[in-house]
């Protein structure tokens, strides 16, 4: 019995437009450990969810996350 083989193919990869710079790396690595630290103050009572809030959206602001809102194109999907 012979096996017959097909062509792989393949979609070329698309470049990056934008690099990601190291503050940027940065900002989003203090932004990170910064929710954590409030997650866990929330969940141990010592905030509540608006205070919660309140603090995540100052620190998106002194910490722009990589992937916030309009960050992402949806445009295409």
């Amino acid at each position: 019995m012979i096996k017959k083989v097909q062509a792989v193919t393949h979609q070329p990869l698309q470049s990056i437009k934008n690099s990601i710079s190291s503050e940027q790396l940065l900002n989003d690595l203090h932004y990170q450990q910064s929710k954590q630290i409030i997650q866990v103050l929330l969940n141990k009572g010592l905030i509540s969810t608006t205070e919660f809030k309140e603090i995540d959206d100052l620190n998106k602001q002194s910490f722009p996350p990589l992937l916030g809102p309009g960050s992402v194109d949806t445009s295409r999907f």
